[in-house]
Parts: C-alpha cells; sequence; structure tokens
C-alpha cells in the first residue's frame, strides 16, 4: 500500500483538523476580530440572543436553524460575538470531517486526503467563519445527508439513517431550501430498499425513523409559527423571496438584486411598487399570488429568468470579500487580492470537478457520484425558481469537492484524461462562459 493510499490515520486527522482550526480562527479572532455581525448574519445572532434569554418571539421570519444552534451556547457563555464565532468554526471544521469521509466513500483514501485538505484551507469558508450566516449550518446538514445518506442506502445501518434524519431535519430548518434534495434521498432509498431479498425490514424501519426525527425537528418550529399566526410554515420569508424573483421589476439576470437592496436603494417606481404588497395586511399572500400569476402571464421570460438562475448559483463566490471591503472600506483595487482568492478557489475546485466528471469518468464509484451531483442539482432547484446568485452555492461545495478531491489526487492523470476529452474542454468551456457572464453583471450592477 503507498502512501498515499494509506488509510485515514489519526496523523492524518491530527494535520488537516488542526489546519482547518488554525486558519480559521486566525481569520475570525485575529485578522477580523474588530468586524461586527452584518446583514444576515446580524439577524441570526439576534433571534438566537433572544431564543437564549426567553424573551418573546414571534412567528420566524428568517429560517431559525442557524439561530437555534447559537441559542444553547448562548445562554451558557452569553450573547458574545466571540461565542458566535467559535460555534461557526466548530460548525465548519465539522463539515471538513464529512467531506473528508465521502471522498473516502466515493474514491478511496487517497482522495479523501485531498478533499479533507481542500475543504480545511478552502477560502470562501475561511473567510466566513466570522460572520454567522447559516451558509456553515446548511453546508454541514447537507454533507450529513450526502455522508450518512448514501451509507444507509448501502448497508441498511439504522445510525445512518438516523443521521441523515437529523441532518434534513436542522438542513430544512437553517435552508428551508433543502426539501428539495427530499426526493432524491426516497428514490435512492426505495430503490435500495426494492433491490433487497433479505432484510428489507430494517431498512423500512431506518426509513421511517428518519422521517420520524426530522418531523421531530421541524413540527416545534412550525408549531410556534403556527401559534404567531403564520400558519404552519418555518418562515415567513419565502413568499417574499419567490415575490422578488418573479415580478415586473425583477433583473433578468441578477435576480437576486432586489432581495440584496433595502427600498431605498432602489428607484421609485420599484420601490412603490415593492412597498404596496410589503404593506397589505395579506402581505404574504399577496406576493405569492403576484409572483404565480407573472410567471404564467410571461412564460417566456420567465424561462429566460430560470436559465440565467440556474447558472449564477454557479457563479463565483465574492460574499466575504465585499462584506471585509465594506467594512474596511477598501477601494476596489484594495478588495481585488481578496476577491481573487475567495473567488478563484471556487474556479479551481469547480475546475477540478469538471475535469473528474467528464474526463475520469472512470475513477471513481460511478453511484456515489451520481448520487454527489443529484443531491447537487436538487439543492439548485428552488433557487432556479425563486432567485440566485453564487453565494446560495456554498452549502453545495460539500458535494463538489468530493469529486475535485478525484482530480486532486491524481494531477498527472487527469491533465492526461482531459487534454484527450472534447466532452471535458466543452463543459469547461460552458463554465467560462457562465462565469463570464456573471462577473460582468456582478461588476455592472454592483451599485
Amino acid at each position: 500500500m503507498t502512501g498515499g493510499e494509506r488509510a485515514l490515520d489519526r496523523a492524518f486527522w491530527t494535520r488537516v483538523l488542526g489546519a482547518a482550526v488554525f486558519v480559521r480562527a486566525a481569520a475570525a479572532l485575529v485578522v477580523l476580530r474588530g468586524m461586527p455581525m452584518v446583514s444576515d448574519a446580524r439577524e441570526y445572532f439576534d433571534l438566537g440572543a433572544r431564543l437564549a434569554a426567553g424573551a418573546p418571539v414571534g412567528a420566524f421570519y428568517w429560517p431559525p436553524g442557524e439561530s437555534l444552534a447559537l441559542a444553547p451556547w448562548f445562554a451558557l457563555f452569553g450573547p458574545d460575538v466571540l461565542v458566535a464565532r467559535l460555534v461557526t468554526i466548530a460548525i465548519s471544521v465539522g463539515t471538513v470531517v464529512l467531506v473528508t469521509l465521502t471522498a473516502r466513500d466515493l474514491a478511496g483514501p487517497r482522495a479523501a486526503r485531498a478533499a479533507g485538505w481542500i475543504m480545511a484551507l478552502y477560502p470562501p469558508s475561511v473567510l466566513l467563519c466570522g460572520q454567522t450566516y447559516a451558509q456553515h449550518l446548511a453546508a454541514l446538514c447537507l454533507a450529513g445527508i450526502a455522508y450518512a445518506g448514501l451509507r444507509a442506502a448501502r448497508t441498511g445501518h439504522l445510525p445512518s439513517f438516523a443521521a441523515t434524519g437529523v441532518a434534513f431535519g436542522l438542513g430544512y430548518l437553517t435552508r428551508p431550501s433543502m426539501i428539495s434534495v427530499a426526493p432524491v434521498v426516497a428514490f435512492v432509498w426505495g430503490a435500495a430498499i426494492l433491490r433487497r431479498s433479505r432484510g428489507r425490514g430494517p431498512m423500512l424501519v431506518g426509513a421511517a425513523g428518519a422521517l420520524c426525527i426530522a418531523l421531530g425537528c421541524l413540527v416545534p418550529a412550525c408549531w410556534h409559527d403556527a401559534r404567531a399566526g403564520a400558519g404552519w410554515t418555518v418562515s415567513t420569508n419565502n413568499e417574499r423571496n419567490l415575490f422578488l424573483g418573479n415580478n415586473p421589476y425583477t433583473p433578468d439576470y441578477k435576480t437576486s438584486h432586489l432581495g440584496q437592496r433595502s427600498l431605498d436603494e432602489l428607484d421609485p417606481e420599484t420601490r412603490a411598487y415593492l412597498a404596496s404588497f410589503y404593506e397589505r395586511p395579506d402581505a404574504r399572500g399577496a406576493m405569492q399570488r403576484e409572483a404565480l400569476s407573472y410567471v404564467l402571464t410571461h412564460p417566456g421570460r420567465t424561462a429566460l429568468r430560470t436559465l440565467n438562475r440556474a447558472t449564477s448559483f454557479w457563479g463565483f463566490d465574492y460574499l466575504a470579500a465585499r462584506e471585509i471591503q465594506k467594512w474596511a472600506d477598501f477601494g476596489s483595487r484594495a478588495a481585488l487580492p481578496l476577491l481573487a482568492i475567495e473567488g478563484g478557489s471556487y474556479l479551481l475546485v469547480a475546475t477540478l470537478a469538471i475535469a473528474a466528471l467528464f474526463a475520469m469518468r472512470g475513477v471513481g464509484d460511478r453511484g456515489a457520484k451520481g448520487w454527489l451531483l443529484a443531491l447537487a442539482l436538487a439543492y439548485e432547484l428552488p433557487y432556479a425558481l425563486a432567485f440566485s446568485g453564487g453565494t446560495y452555492h456554498f452549502p453545495v461545495m460539500v458535494l463538489i469537492v468530493p469529486l475535485a478531491a478525484i482530480a486532486a489526487a491524481a494531477p498527472a492523470a487527469a491533465w492526461r484524461e482531459l487534454r484527450a476529452s472534447r466532452v471535458a474542454w466543452a463543459a469547461l468551456g460552458v463554465f467560462a462562459v457562465v462565469e463570464l457572464q456573471y462577473a460582468y453583471y456582478a461588476i455592472t450592477m454592483s451599485s
């Protein structure tokens, strides 16, 4: 057994997890220690503090998963930014573990080692550890579904079913878009049960147990919102998201634009239109009806926007660089190196994944590859229907990194296979066009 093929021993885990903790702590606790919580991260932080204090909380506007994860620690140590960042670092490092294990099941220990190091040092993850955005927790839950869900289907291991239920339940509380991966899990588990001539009973029990565990995570939050008069829902912002991405003033490409700007930053006509819905007593229902009406009466434009949403979902990361730039008051040129690190690392990982998928098709477990791709595309679906942007693919990178690790673990073979594959070069060409288009609109609509 060669050095590259040896098992994932204690020395490897010590090094990779030590590096993951070190770079995240250096970024969040040293370099960015003076940066306050911003944007959605502040909202999640504040809700977590209210939950920890037992203060009255109405219906959840934001999905409560991130805040619920923070609340116990705030109750123990106080609602401090340092506590929040330590929790976020722990969640992110947990993701490194799951991604490494997923890559091992996909293509063996050598790919697992590559995946572990990629995820440990992945700049978009490292740079965002100082903020309590929901991305890290959503990524951890999606990684849990990917790893435990496939093991449950293949081994019938009851703890794997239970872990999948926990990951899905918490994931849905964190990002309701997680519901879109449920059909993939149900299909794969159903097929695995039907293929078995013996042992179907325990697998059915496991699947039923996973469902009960997931519902056990969701029902209390839904009951809370129902008692607050919002109906059986996890959060009340979903109708608004659909509306913002499907109305006459939604940009055809950057469909997330209206959701990323306050009313004061929009032109008077758009501001008046949106405000007319926000101020209605039945605002959620009115926004949903308006969005569906627009979709049905403008099929061509909706199709264009859907295509643009599907492609912009894979645009390069720049959320952390942009927020750091605003906090530090950098000029655009001064922020370019940070943007190059954040966005460039995503482009590199995505390129490696494309090479593995289209040029190295014989390497790795085909079933596991299909599983990861199906989960990624399913997770993307709600964003293709509402609004989208590069920041929303953050959780999906836990599915992409194991694929990228196949090429990263054998770069010479990857390059050799890539040079001979026209399909792979065509896929890379399409990806380049997607990124150039994304960059154009990110620049022209930045103000």
